[in-house]
């Protein structure tokens, strides 16, 4: 996928993507989302469609996070205060 290079790219690019992931997320039922059968994001693990929806929204939650201090000239944690890579899923 290409790198979006301006907002209206950027904003088609989300919006898109979206609705792929849950055109996706909808064929899966219910009773299959919490199997562990996804590769994590660390070496050797595994994650559920449940783990996955987590992450996505955290990471979406932490992205409007950096988005609204910036614009209020704050200073930004990167990636954010306590973060600890080492427990990615």
């Amino acid at each position: 996928m290409a790198i979006p290079t301006d907002k209206d790219r950027l904003v088609k690019a989300i919006l898109d993507d979206y609705k792929k992931l849950t055109t996706e997320l909808s064929t899966i039922p219910i009773d299959f989302t919490t199997n562990k059968e996804l590769q994590g994001h660390s070496k050797n693990t595994l994650m559920s469609i449940n783990d996955l929806v987590a992450y996505l929204v955290g990471w979406g939650q932490l992205v409007l996070k950096w988005n609204d201090r910036k614009s209020r000239a704050v200073h930004i944690d990167f990636p954010e205060t306590g973060y600890n890579q080492t427990q990615v899923i």
